[in-house]
């Protein structure tokens, strides 16, 4: 086989072949665009089915990750908006694959955060008047009936500085804001320690529940003891406030009985109060008390019995009460 130039200037394919007997060597030839044909054919097919499956390649590629990166960018727009907050997002997606799996669960996730999101904010709100110990077991059982309205017996204590008004409107702001964080970092302590509940603080006065909503055993006499502590540890504070200059004293009132108890408010501020004379009768006495003062009335005195050392101070005319009312003290001295 080889290539030569015809007569007419073509190029041709040519090959030849001897013939036995007559001693004939026969030569053919054929164009090479003809012989090439079948060959150039093959490699444009070649060539077409390539490029065509390039293509499919390169539009199937785009196909799948346009189909990742879409489910991929809607969950991290999602994580982004969950991690700034926004537990009530949720992804659509409904794809059949792994991808809507992915963000069922994410969904759940989000769920579940704002689940807990609502459940911390419930027992924050609880933490606020309850004592720790009564808002964790709110928080472990998941019950918060326990604060559901109701009549009971309880001990109420109410505290405030003698002298206060006087001395807020002769220092600083800054002087005022300093002594009641002192003043309420050590009450606060005394409340915790004896498992009581702070109804509400205002200025420098607290109001405080034992018995409720988690009963006490001797509630009366826990009262007792809560004001006591009270006492001493406010005393202490006194004691350099006075070396400052300031006259402040500190007074304290105890009443017990019957009350209603539980939560008022409404939806979107609720706080656990109680609310019956013996609430009005405890603020009184507590008006009444001079500083290292601690005055019960004849229900808590009654209760404690001789456990405590206790004085008859006898009847004291009460504002806002008809009758003299009977009165006993504790005398902080002898403690």
């Amino acid at each position: 086989f080889a290539t030569s130039q015809a007569a007419d200037g073509r190029t041709v394919a040519v090959s030849a072949a001897p013939v036995a007997g007559p001693d004939w060597t026969v030569v053919v030839e054929q164009p090479l665009s003809e012989a090439y044909a079948p060959i150039y054919a093959a490699l444009r097919r070649t060539a077409t089915l390539l490029a065509m499956g390039t293509i499919f390649a390169g539009l199937l590629a785009y196909a799948l990750a346009h189909r990742m990166t879409v489910p991929i960018k809607l969950l991290e727009e999602g994580t982004e908006r969950i991690g700034a907050g926004a537990f009530d997002h949720r992804i659509s997606l409904q794809t059949g694959d792994e991808f809507q799996r992915l963000a069922s669960s994410f969904n759940k996730m989000a769920g579940g955060l704002a689940l807990a999101q609502q459940h911390q904010e419930r027992i924050a709100k609880l933490k606020r008047f309850l004592a720790p110990q009564v808002a964790d077991l709110v928080d472990r059982t998941g019950d918060d009936s326990v604060l559901d309205g109701r009549r009971t017996d309880v001990a109420v204590v109410f505290c405030d500085l003698r002298g206060f008004t006087a001395f807020s409107a002769g220092v600083a702001p800054e002087e005022v804001m300093g002594v009641l964080s002192s003043y309420y970092e050590v009450l606060g302590r005394a409340i915790a320690q004896y498992e009581a509940t702070l109804i509400s603080f205002s200025g420098d006065g607290l109001m405080v529940l034992v018995n409720a909503p988690v009963a006490v055993e001797q509630p009366a006499l826990r009262a007792v003891d809560l004001a006591i502590e009270m006492q001493k540890r406010v005393q202490e504070l006194i004691a350099g406030w006075r070396a400052r200059g300031y006259q402040i004293g500190f007074g304290v009132g105890l009443a017990g009985g019957s009350a209603i108890v539980g939560r008022i408010g409404y939806e979107d501020r609720l706080d656990y109060t109680a609310i019956g004379t013996v609430v009005n009768l405890a603020a009184r006495l507590c008006a009444s008390a001079a500083d290292r003062e601690i005055l019960l009335d004849v229900e808590i005195a009654t209760n404690v019995g001789g456990q405590r050392p206790l004085h008859d101070i006898g009847n004291r005319q009460i504002k806002g009460f008809d009758e003299a009312i009977p009165v006993f003290g504790i005398s902080f001295g002898a403690l």
